[in-house]
């Protein structure tokens, strides 16, 4: 918690902390109860979330920050098994639309019989890939008998807008709050009235959308969600005026912004359109830069084909990388404690649901009230909150500099990562349990790299057990492991295989991958923490000589970062493919020439990311031992 800062009382108010966070951030802003929800949601609604009298939302309560211009991956959600199923819908839509057009109506008609009522974000989600099908019938049929009329797709457009965005949008979208996904709307608006010949108005709608996080001071990492999307209709736009210069201005502006933040949402598509621009109408620079972007094209165009992911997708407004399924959650703890249904029911007040209840919450089919989920969870230790934050604390300020941190580790600016810790201890209070775990990890990380493993190890140990209760008599494998949890639980199996302890270096990575994997049934993607992971199984694997397992685990990893939108470990992931290829060669009584194309591959792939990503680090790393791998 920032120092100055009201106390929390236990475990209501920490349970409002998120709300105490929207609200300080709403009114920061000078935005009211009722434009904050304008199109969401009810402004009763709105205030029981932010003051915690009812439990966030997923869809709806990371749409609210973000049309604050906040990621809201600074906190950990819960979801129920229905929210986390409709997200899997809607991505299986994102991931089958360009290139499965009839798997893709399959689905669509999925959505909306299974779930008849919808929220106002959804059915604009629906609408939004609609257009984006009639959009593409219309470009192949060339305005033939099945292509859409023209103010059809106009009023359709509008009305996909209109969802969720009311008033004067068409002419005043600075003055409301919008989330991304909100904003992509305005741009099919906008790609509707360029495919309709009104260039004019789709410019309006294009400059509108890339200015508007200039405008409302966005960060890169919430910026990085809508440029993209944006400078694909302006290069489009502005090709069709044969304006080669501002083409190239938008797309190697966007371009940077996605490298900026190791992030690949619409990466293809922007990388084709910036090789379609007149290289001769470039000057000498522009051009250098269009043939480096070209590459990076060819490079993930081979990325996507080889690991079966399309460079041509949609995203979401969210991902639920930071969210767990609640029904699972209370699963988990409950075989954690090795309780059975009929004692994990009641607490000192009484009776909180019946078994009957509690099994139909745990395979979803129920979703218990915010108030029950709090009872049911404190039992085990657990906070009961529907979204908390990684750290104790009130203020986005602290959020944002633990996470610049953790990001400063990943790329070893370890000098740096230690000043901004210093710059953290001054403004947290140590006597918060997260708080305490986050230190103790920061300092454990900085004694394992100074070689002293075995105190590394007891800091890692402690760090853990602040939130992580005694394990000795429980099956450790149930635990239900929030992000940082996983890191420490990481870096404590990487610490005893460095210490030679293997089986229980094993153990652990046993543990957590059963944990996440638990977490990640109806999702199919890990949660965070999962790549430092796999980078400490393929060490402990490489060590044993177990090379074929370690390359495809790496391949099964690489799988799922592409998953996500930031890829910060893609690189690192590839070159391990590298490694143990060559590992394996090394070790195998036959000729390399079988494994050379498949390690030569993997290493410029992770090359070619690497220098994407500005990893300099890794370039570096990988600069010296190319000679290894590219000869």
């Amino acid at each position: 918690m920032e120092k100055g800062c009201r106390q929390w009382k236990g475990t209501g108010e920490y349970n409002r902390a998120c709300g105490v966070i929207f609200q300080k951030e709403r009114k920061k802003r000078k935005l009211s109860l009722e434009t904050m929800a304008s199109g969401l949601l009810s402004r009763t609604a709105l205030r029981k979330m932010e003051t915690g009298e009812s439990g966030w939302q997923k869809l709806v309560g990371d749409t609210l920050f973000q049309r604050m211009g906040i990621w809201p991956d600074y906190f950990e959600m819960l979801a129920s098994s229905e929210e986390m199923e409709r997200w899997r819908l809607r991505e299986d839509i994102c991931l089958l639309i360009f290139d499965h057009p009839l798997e893709t109506e399959a689905k669509m008609r999925e959505y909306g019989e299974k779930y008849g009522t919808q929220e106002p974000l959804e059915e604009q989600f629906l609408r939004k890939a609609e257009l984006l099908r009639l959009l593409k019938d219309r470009a192949e049929n060339a305005g033939g008998e099945h292509s859409c009329d023209e103010e059809k797709l106009l009023r359709m457009a509008e009305e996909t807008v209109s969802c969720t965005l009311s008033g004067d949008w068409k002419g005043n979208l600075t003055a409301m709050p919008a989330a991304p996904s909100e904003l992509e709307a305005v741009l099919l608006d906008g790609w509707v009235r360029m495919t309709c010949g009104r260039h004019e108005e789709a410019w309006k709608r294009q400059s509108d959308v890339w200015e508007y996080p200039e405008r409302h001071k966005w960060e890169d990492r919430m910026t990085v969600r809508i440029r993209p999307q944006a400078a694909l209709l302006g290069i489009e736009l502005a090709l069709q005026e044969k304006d080669s210069r501002k083409a190239f201005r938008l797309g190697r502006e966007a371009l940077e912004l996605l490298r900026r933040n190791s992030c690949h949402c619409y990466l293809l598509p922007l990388l084709e359109g910036l090789e379609r621009i007149p290289g001769g109408e470039l000057w000498l620079a522009e051009q250098e830069y269009q043939r480096q972007a070209a590459g990076f094209r060819n490079a993930f165009q081979r990325i996507y084909d080889q690991f079966g992911y399309p460079g041509h997708r949609i995203w979401q407004g969210i991902t639920v990388g930071n969210t767990r399924d609640v029904g699972i959650t209370l699963k988990m703890l409950r075989k954690y404690a090795g309780k059975p249904r009929s004692q994990a029911v009641s607490d000192e007040e009484g009776i909180i649901v019946t078994g009957r209840q509690l099994e139909k919450i745990e395979k979803g089919e129920h979703k218990p009230s915010y108030e029950n989920y709090q009872r049911l969870v404190r039992q085990y230790g657990k906070s009961g909150s529907w979204m908390e934050p990684m750290l104790e604390t009130d203020s986005l300020e602290v959020l944002k500099l633990r996470q610049e941190i953790a990001t400063l580790i990943g790329f070893c600016e370890w000098d740096r990562a230690e000043r901004e810790t210093e710059r953290l201890r001054g403004k947290v209070n140590m006597d918060y349990p997260k708080v305490r775990q986050e230190l103790l990890f920061f300092e454990a990380l900085k004694v394992r790299r100074a070689g002293e493993l075995e105190k590394g190890l007891e800091l890692l140990l402690e760090a853990l057990q602040v939130t992580a209760p005694d394990m000795k008599n429980s099956d450790k494998k149930w635990w239900v492991f929030q992000r940082e949890e996983i890191m420490i639980a990481s870096n404590i199996a990487g610490t005893l295989r460095k210490l030679g302890k293997m089986e229980e270096a094993k153990a652990w990575y046993e543990i957590i991958v059963f944990s996440l994997e638990q977490q990640s049934n109806g999702t199919d993607v890990k949660h965070t923490g999962y790549d430092m992971l796999m980078e400490g199984i393929d060490n402990y694997l490489g060590n044993l000589g177990r090379f074929e397992e370690a390359v495809e685990a790496n391949k099964e990893a690489v799988r799922n970062y592409l998953k996500q939108p930031q890829i910060d470990t893609l690189a690192r992931a590839l070159y391990r493919i590298a490694w143990d290829t060559y590992e394996m060669a090394s070790e195998q009584d036959v000729s390399t020439e079988m494994f050379r194309n498949i390690w030569k591959n993997a290493f410029s792939m992770s090359k070619v990311v690497a220098d994407f990503m500005y990893d300099n680090y890794l370039m570096e790393f990988l600069e010296k031992r190319k000679e290894k791998y590219l000869i």
